[in-house]
């Protein structure tokens, strides 16, 4: 069967609808606004979380329009536009079977780590297959949206915003007196760029460790950062980072053990599995690795080791083409590429808005916000690890609330989400366990026990998703094996079975034995 004509025929009848207004209480909860059946709802931005907020609203019986900008779908995965950031032959850093949608088959030409253009194939199939595509207004940039709601003055009942979290990129200052090329890597145009000339890359998140070693192949790299990281490689032994780092296991250890055990014990397992920096030659992280924090780069510390990238620390004053680092050392080079990571932008929100949220964008779960009625948030986050599957965890959350099929968390817990700044980076499996739960998709464990070591232990497939709740699958179980086939997963440790009595779920660890 035909992938679109197979995702028709499990994406199951449409959400049960409530009535709207404009506080509704349900049990003493008060939330989002529901929305009749029929009503309109924006959805800013065509890439991977719009696309999949547009499909759910459709689902849901709403009358969607999304705005789009460009002149194609897909976000950053529109390659070729203006506002990609995506470099020529760049590869996913996530595994297939984690860069995938929950009821959308992952292709089979889709290659471990795909490619950019596979991935912006996959999301035009998967908005023609959900008939999404008909409902992109492209070449609609959005001016102005107004609590209301009106986007670019037309009414709406609500707002989702996707339009992305990567498109204002951070220039450093100091870097202002070079005299040479400077550019930042969202606007990397690929290697053979440099070649013949001595680099700096500036930063040491993925892109800045992915980029020194784009260019180390043929050109020496300078690599300087102000906090030297642990670095896992994207495969360790045919395993992918993800199956590897990202599992229900790791988000029950962080969220359940005191962080300096969390930290200690994934310390010890990064150190095993990665090896240690210092031990290439590179900068010794801080041994508390929730301070270092972590990057990934399949080939960056052996490049170091081999002496194709020098690594320098943070940039203390630059003249020229000369850059003096913190250290006292100073690199002469040719051109620079700061990866630096990017503002938070989005400019098309009132003064209202952000009034509300306030600047760093204080959302509950990264996604509501309790007077905000009507208004929701897809992959306004930075994060470690796959982002598909977190996007769709919450544009169906959103729905869900919208449509009624979900009951809104309490007015209380809501405002104090948002009584704090949102954290710098969150973790993939932090927020699928979140996303999940606050959704009612959270498989229930003990109920297979067929499939608990891998739903524990194994790879966050988004077919786990399917499994309970609303919108579940008949056929989920065979979809999240056949995922789990490709996504290769680390053996079990037996230590990890053993913490499941110390963090209360030794039930489970039974079931296991």
């Amino acid at each position: 069967m035909p992938i679109a004509d197979w995702c028709r025929t499990v994406v199951g009848a449409p959400l049960t609808m409530r009535q709207r207004g404009l506080v509704v209480s349900v049990g003493g909860r008060v939330g989002p606004v529901r929305l009749q059946g029929g009503a309109r709802v924006a959805v800013i931005g065509a890439g991977p979380g719009g696309l999949a907020a547009a499909k759910f609203a459709l689902e849901a019986g709403f009358d969607v329009s999304v705005f789009e900008a460009s002149d194609d779908l897909g976000g950053q995965w529109h390659t070729t536009a203006d506002h990609s950031g995506v470099w020529p032959g760049m590869r996913t850093n996530t595994s297939r079977a984690l860069t995938v949608f929950s009821d959308f088959p992952i292709p089979p030409e889709h290659d471990l780590h795909p490619r950019a253009e596979q991935i912006h194939a996959y999301l035009r199939a998967y908005a023609d297959a959900f008939e999404v595509t008909g409902r992109i207004r492209f070449g609609t940039p959005v001016s102005t949206v107004e609590a209301g709601w009106t986007v670019n003055g037309e009414p709406f009942d609500g707002v989702i915003v996707a339009s992305g979290r990567f498109h204002a990129p951070r220039m450093p200052e100091v870097m202002a007196g070079f005299s040479g090329e400077r550019m930042h890597a969202y606007d990397y145009p690929g290697a053979g760029h440099f070649r013949g000339r001595r680099v700096l890359v500036y930063g040491n998140g993925v892109s800045g460790h992915e980029i020194a070693s784009d260019i180390a192949a043929m050109s020496p790299v300078v690599s300087a950062y102000r906090k030297p990281r642990y670095v896992l490689q994207k495969v360790v032994n045919g395993i992918p980072s993800d199956g590897q780092w990202y599992t229900h296991m790791n988000a029950l250890r962080r969220r359940h053990l005191d962080p300096n055990v969390f930290g200690r014990i994934l310390r010890e397992r990064v150190i095993r599995v990665a090896g240690h920096p210092a031990d290439f030659g590179a900068p010794s992280p801080d041994p508390d690795i929730l301070i270092a924090g972590h990057s990934l780069c399949q080939d960056y510390l052996t490049q170091v080791k081999e002496g194709l990238i020098t690594c320098r620390p943070g940039i203390a004053a630059v003249a020229g083409r000369a850059v003096t680092f913190t250290d006292g050392s100073v690199e002469t080079v040719d051109a620079v590429v700061c990866a630096t990571g990017y503002d938070l932008a989005i400019p098309y929100l009132s003064d209202q808005i952000w009034k509300t949220t306030g600047p760093r964008l204080r959302l509950f779960h990264r996604t509501f916000h309790p007077d905000l009625h009507g208004m929701g948030f897809v992959g306004q986050f930075p994060t470690s690890g796959p982002y598909l599957p977190l996007l769709e965890l919450q544009a169906r959350w959103i729905v869900g609330l919208f449509s009624g099929s979900l009951s809104p968390p309490s007015d209380p817990e809501m405002r104090q989400g948002v009584s704090v700044d949102p954290p710098i980076l969150d973790s993939h499996d932090a927020l699928a366990l979140l996303f999940s739960e606050a959704s009612g998709v959270s498989p229930d464990l003990g109920s297979r026990p067929d499939l608990l070591d891998p739903l524990l232990f194994g790879p966050m497939v988004p077919a786990r998703y399917r499994l309970d709740g609303p919108g579940s699958l008949p056929d989920a179980s065979a979809l999240f094996q056949e995922q789990l086939q490709r996504c290769p997963r680390a053996p079990t440790d037996p230590g990890d079975v053993a913490l499941l009595a110390r963090i209360g779920l030794g039930d489970l660890a039974g079931r296991l034995s």
